[in-house]
C-alpha cells in the first residue's frame, strides 16, 4: 500500500511540475499584439492559369497544372524565412459540384489542402465517378507574416497579409 501511495505522490508532483513549465513556454508571446489584413475579394488579386481538359472520361485520372503570380512575388519568395518575414501558399481544394441547379452553401465541401513551395503546382489524381457537368473549385491562398521587435530585439507585433485567389473551372464528364 505504501508504495501505490508513494507512486501515486510522485506522479502528482510531476505532472503538477510539467503544468507549471507550459505556462512559462507560453509566456514569451503574451503582450504580442496581432494585426492582418486579406484581399475583399475571391478573384482578381493572383493571376494564373489552370490546365486541366474542359471533356473529362469517367473513372480516369487526371491532373491540373496550376501556375500562378501574386504581387507578393516581389516581396519574398514562397517557404523562405528570415527574420522579418514568412511566406506560405495554401492551394486549397474542393470536391467537385455536380453542376444540376443552384450551388448551396453546403455543397462545397474541402477534400484535401497542402502548402506548395512554388508557383508551379500539379494537383494529381483527379476522377469523377459519374458522368455529368461539374464545377472544378481550388482556392489559393498566399500569406505573408511580419514579425516587428521593440528596441531590446524581442518580437512585440506579428501582422498577417492575405491574398485569396478562387479558381473555377466547369467541366464536362463523359462516358
Amino acid at each position: 500500500m505504501r508504495i501505490v501511495s508513494f507512486f501515486l505522490i510522485v506522479l502528482l508532483f510531476f505532472s503538477c511540475e510539467r503544468k507549471q513549465e507550459k505556462k512559462d513556454e507560453f509566456e514569451e508571446y503574451k503582450g504580442i499584439q496581432l494585426t492582418e489584413s486579406f484581399s475583399k475579394s475571391l478573384g482578381g488579386n493572383i493571376s494564373y492559369t489552370l490546365e486541366l481538359p474542359d471533356t473529362l472520361k469517367v473513372n480516369q485520372a487526371y491532373q491540373a497544372i496550376f501556375k500562378f503570380d501574386s504581387p507578393f512575388d516581389t516581396i519574398l519568395d514562397p517557404m523562405v524565412s528570415d527574420s522579418i518575414k514568412f511566406r506560405t501558399i495554401k492551394l486549397s481544394y474542393y470536391k467537385p459540384i455536380k453542376i444540376e441547379t443552384e450551388i448551396l452553401k453546403e455543397d462545397i465541401v474541402l477534400k484535401d489542402s497542402v502548402y506548395i513551395p512554388n508557383k508551379l503546382f500539379t494537383l494529381g489524381n483527379i476522377r469523377f465517378k459519374e458522368k455529368g457537368k461539374y464545377l472544378f473549385l481550388v482556392l489559393i491562398e498566399d500569406e505573408i507574416m511580419y514579425n516587428y521587435y521593440n528596441k531590446h530585439g524581442k518580437r512585440d507585433s506579428v501582422h498577417l497579409d492575405r491574398i485569396f485567389e478562387e479558381i473555377k473551372k466547369e467541366v464536362v464528364v463523359i462516358e
